[in-house]
């Protein structure tokens, strides 16, 4: 490679296409982070220039960084045309705020600037076809996803996307710091001067032996935001230029839409935050390789399985694009049936573990894997997940656990179902093992839950009762989700933690109430209220709490089983009174409702594949 250290007349002085291989990521520079420093070194470099006018000083050129040029395979006119490898970023936003200078220099009627910075804009129209590429007319040629855009805004139409807002930035501060001068026509031409003259970037030239791919890797691999994403999408892209490959038709029908903003939105799953394309990746190589390895090491763990696993290049773009599209219908899932609640307790629960096995369940063609047979899958996932929530176990071990799940399924797609849940019922160990009906069923009748879990436990708990009380006969009220549930309905305790006030002990009853402090906790005395009504019912008496849960509350959970006594009861004069019996007779039908809900694996084996509860 040929390294130089130009200025802008070396880059932009001459006729020539500088363009972006569809291969790299989307323009994303922004104000806060780039615009404004670049803005501020060109301002500051002018002034010194200004001053060192008066002074007879000799200004030194600032270093804007480096770029990085290639050979391009691609030669369809007379100019001469380079493949930006690194520095993209930067060369187009130095055409971005030349434009934005010329329009101020439109602006004062200053046509030697306007000539000046035009030609560092646009090539010579006699070298290139004007009609069949309009397009060469732009010394840079951004990737694939920006270009409309990018025309759109040199051609002074306008726009709402980010180069429009460069370039209305770059043109609001220059006016301004034009208006500031006595001469502004002077600092005008003082500040094209200095773009032609006093500001430099290091050219990398690669020759024909050089690595791409492997210059481009090692530029950005070290303390740069660039995201995994994009090296691997510049790695697979390469590797089908090399195959000779069509690579616009492969970045039309597979990539394209991975370079939207809703791929590029950020997530964080646990201490990280990452793109939400990386976070796929992640989850789709956890799948593939059912390797463990670290968010960091993303990209050098597809290198390795890229390699390994010898599958041609189109291949990978097109099962990429197709588990994308299964990863974006299990995150806009609707809530409800099996599947839908179960995705919605994983978003409250906030856990991403089981989504490698979730791409390989839905991947699955219904005709190896029919869709009564997922949803089983699903409902023993939840069980377990659930039910190790609910006995406050740690999830310590979860990834490690569901990429066993993933080997599981993958040996035995046609049965994944079965796979799954004889390879959770084997799961053993403190951080591993799935709690049984005793254990579960014991836990929920007396244990305080509200004081050991979390309440997004308790809520989900809660809700999930709701849903199973109703029946095709029922009202089909929506139990508020998500945010929603935080908002609309909280947690009541029907005996009130401050008992003592309004709740006299049990006649005969030695502790005189000293076991309710956790009595009130449990499960039995819960339910769920609206925000508003929860603090009107605060401590007051039963008699009175009743009267207003009858009239305000709507729910299953509170008239089927609170106000009215649940089957199989054999308390008479239920509604008369709250005390110890009820709250035990209450908890212990709602924990044998939870084992319904969340069965264990002899329940769900035993179970008809076809009577697996479907939208219930």
């Amino acid at each position: 490679m040929r390294a130089d250290t130009v200025d802008l007349r070396r880059i932009f002085g001459r006729d020539i296409r500088y363009t972006v291989p569809l291969f790299q990521r989307p323009y994303v520079w922004n104000r806060d982070d780039n615009w404004s420093a670049l803005w501020e070194d060109i301002r500051r470099t002018v002034e010194r220039a200004e001053q060192a006018a008066l002074t007879g000083d000799t200004v030194a050129p600032h270093f804007l960084g480096a770029v990085v040029f290639g050979e391009t395979p691609y030669l369809s006119s007379s100019l001469e045309t380079r493949q930006v490898i690194d520095g993209q970023q930067r060369l187009t936003t130095l055409q971005l705020f030349l434009f934005a200078a010329r329009l101020s220099a439109a602006a004062l009627n200053h046509e030697r600037s306007v000539r000046l910075l035009s030609k560092f804009l646009e090539n010579d129209e006699d070298l290139f076809d004007r009609v069949q590429h309009p397009d060469h007319l732009y010394k840079v040629w951004p990737t694939n996803a920006d270009r409309d855009e990018f025309r759109t805004v040199m051609r002074g139409q306008g726009g709402a996307g980010r180069f429009a807002e460069a370039i209305t930035y770059f043109k609001q501060e220059i006016d301004a710091w034009l208006a500031e001068a006595a001469e502004p026509e002077e600092r005008l031409g003082a500040l094209v001067q200095t773009l032609r003259e006093q500001l430099r970037l290091v050219i990398i030239d690669l020759e024909k032996h050089d690595d791409a791919q492997v210059v481009f890797e090692t530029l950005n691999s070290r303390g740069t935001p660039l995201e995994h994403a994009d090296l691997i999408k510049n790695l697979l892209f390469r590797d089908a230029e090399r195959a000779g490959a069509d690579i616009d038709r492969l970045y039309k029908t597979y990539w394209a839409p991975f370079d939207q903003d809703e791929w590029r939105t950020e997530q964080t799953t646990g201490r990280i935050t990452r793109s939400r394309l990386d976070v796929f990746l992640t989850y789709w190589l956890t799948m593939r390789t059912q390797r463990e390895f670290t968010a960091s090491a993303l990209f050098k763990e597809f290198e390795r399985w890229l390699l390994s696993a010898a599958v041609p290049t189109e291949e990978v773009f097109a099962e990429l694009a197709r588990y994308a599209e299964i990863y974006d219908l299990i995150d806009d899932y609707p809530q409800h049936g099996v599947e839908g609640r179960f995705l919605y307790r994983m978003k409250v629960f906030q856990t991403s573990t089981p989504m490698p096995l979730l791409l390989l369940l839905y991947g699955l063609d219904e005709s190896v894997l029919p869709p009564e047979r997922r949803r089983r899958a699903i409902r023993a996932i939840d069980s377990y997940l659930v039910r190790r929530a609910l006995l406050n176990l740690s999830n310590r071990d979860h990834n490690n656990v569901f990429r066993d799940l993933v080997a599981a399924a993958a040996r035995q797609p046609d049965r994944a179902d079965e796979a799954v849940i004889k390879a959770l019922s084997a799961m053993q160990g403190a951080h591993r093992h799935w709690p049984s009906d005793h254990e579960f069923r014991a836990s929920l009748e007396q244990d305080p839950i509200y004081t050991r879990l979390y309440r997004r436990g308790v809520r989900i708990l809660l809700e999930a009762l709701e849903d199973e009380l109703r029946t095709d006969h029922t009202e089909q009220l929506v139990v508020p989700l998500g945010e929603q549930a935080g908002a609309k309905l909280t947690i009541e305790h029907v005996m009130p933690q401050s008992w003592r006030d309004n709740w006299p002990p049990l006649e005969n009853d030695p502790s005189e109430g000293s076991d309710r402090d956790e009595l009130v906790h449990t499960l039995g005395n819960l339910t769920l209220v609206t925000a508003r009504l929860n603090p009107t019912l605060g401590n007051m008496a039963w008699e009175d709490k009743r009267q207003w849960l009858s009239k305000h509350s709507l729910l299953r959970l509170t008239h089927g089983t609170l106000l009215s006594a649940p089957p199989n009861t054999d308390i008479s004069d239920w509604a008369a009174t709250w005390d110890e019996h009820r709250i035990h007779a209450r908890g212990s039908y709602l924990g044998s409702l939870s084992l319904n809900i969340w069965p264990h694996a002899d329940g769900l084996l035993a179970a008809p594949v076809s009577a697996d509860r479907g939208d219930k």
